[in-house]
């Protein structure tokens, strides 16, 4: 009995895509050729099926988003909320714009061999889905129905909205994250087999130091700004904020981190009915670490292989769809990354090796993305709270608690 209630440790999902890569590093080049073909055939299976599913999944994941603003008074709050999201999610893309040309000229990044191999992995059979509907029609009709449904909900449109996002997350979270590990193997095998796993390591290590970089300075600047660069109340708020760091690092869910976050943004604004509004309806869409860590890890990539980094006008173009995405992401481990795929490869030109690679990344550096989105909520509560001061977005449910001492500012 003893055995049959044994359950093995849950292994992190960051640990579980280390390992794949280590083992493809160190033991692929070791694997039959049959083996290795099998794995990348199972990868771009997963992908097919993925990408015949992702329509539903944006569709669902935007729909129900736009349908948790309820209520007259909230609409013009809605509305307001969804515009300030959105600009400070493409103002964060622009800023890796900006960086990935200092950044090819610092670190020399554009060293992956873009010549075509001696040798090449074929996969050991074919699998694709067709293409049913484009993605962006998906993106789109889930923004503009989520829209109309949100002035006029019903109790039936409610119900299907909350039945398909919970679908849509259960076959993330229970049947595709699963495998995440294994989509991964097949491509990193090919890149191992092909001769660019290693130069991919050592191009790419570093990335993570900037990202970082890029986060601290940002994020800091925003708290200053909110603080009106006065000291004492900048060093309230960063301390504040402090656990809400903490929390994102051990949890990597920036819904997990949502009581502290709501927490800190009491103490920080005094505004405890706009902060119990914005962080909840911001959580999964204001995402200022996947804003800046996928575009930078995409252009960087790009840049690796021996692309040059698209126009300015082509790039303004990616990042729009870019951020009305950032709309239906899953709540998810990976959730970002697997509904940007499609972005990346419609606008940028992302071969499925690239998608493997991106994807392999962020999923690492999840726990630094999503510290950044949280603190980034965290700093855009405050600026609400400034700017929408007096504004209620409930009808009937008032918060009497008395509110927290924010820094005078």
């Amino acid at each position: 009995m003893f055995f049959l209630k044994f359950k093995l440790p849950k292994i992190n999902l960051s640990v579980q895509l280390i390992s794949v890569f280590a083992f493809a590093l160190l033991f692929g080049s070791w694997l039959p050729e049959t083996v290795q073909s099998s794995c990348y055939a199972i990868s771009l299976t997963l992908k097919s099926i993925l990408l015949f599913i992702l329509p539903v999944v944006i569709f669902s994941c935007l729909f129900s988003c736009l349908l948790t603003f309820k209520g007259k008074k909230a609409i013009g709050f809605m509305l307001a909320l969804l515009a300030i999201v959105s600009i400070s999610n493409y103002l964060a893309t622009l800023i890796a714009y900006g960086i990935s040309s200092l950044e090819l000229v610092a670190l020399n990044l554009n060293t992956i061999d873009n010549a075509v191999p001696i040798q090449e992995l074929q996969p050991l059979w074919h699998f694709e889905l067709p293409s049913w509907i484009p993605n962006d029609y998906a993106l789109y009709l889930g923004f503009g129905l989520g829209a109309i449904f949100a002035f006029f909900p019903t109790p039936r449109i409610l119900r299907i909205s909350a039945w398909a996002r919970h679908s849509v997350t259960l076959f993330l979270e229970k049947g595709f994250i699963p495998v995440l590990p294994l989509f991964a193997l097949g491509f990193i095998l090919k890149m191992q087999y092909d001769g660019t796993l290693a130069q991919i390591i050592e191009s790419y290590l570093l990335l993570l130091f900037i990202i970082v970089g890029i986060y601290v300075v940002y994020l800091l600047f925003l708290f200053g700004l909110a603080a009106n660069f006065k000291l004492k109340a900048w060093l309230t708020y960063l301390k504040n904020i402090f656990p809400v760091a903490l929390m994102g690092f051990s949890t990597m869910s920036s819904l997990a981190t949502m009581p502290i976050t709501l927490n800190a943004a009491e103490k920080n604004t005094g505004a405890i009915d706009i902060s119990r509004a914005v962080i909840p309806a911001t959580v999964n869409i204001h995402m200022i670490g996947v804003s800046i860590a996928i575009p930078l890890m995409a252009l960087t990539i790009l840049l690796g292989y021996g692309h040059p980094l698209p126009s300015f006008s082509t790039y303004c173009l990616f990042a729009l769809n870019f951020v009305i995405a950032q709309l239906a992401v899953a709540a998810v481990p990976g959730g970002a990354i697997l509904v940007m795929l499609p972005t990346l490869e419609t606008h940028l030109g992302f071969t499925g090796e690239m998608s493997a690679l991106v994807t392999a990344l962020y999923i690492l550096f999840d726990p630094a993305v999503t510290i950044s989105n949280v603190l980034g909520n965290s700093a855009l509560v405050i600026f609400i709270s400034k700017w929408f001061k007096g504004f209620t977005t409930t009808d009937t449910t008032a918060v009497t608690a008395p509110a927290s001492t924010a820094p005078t500012t």
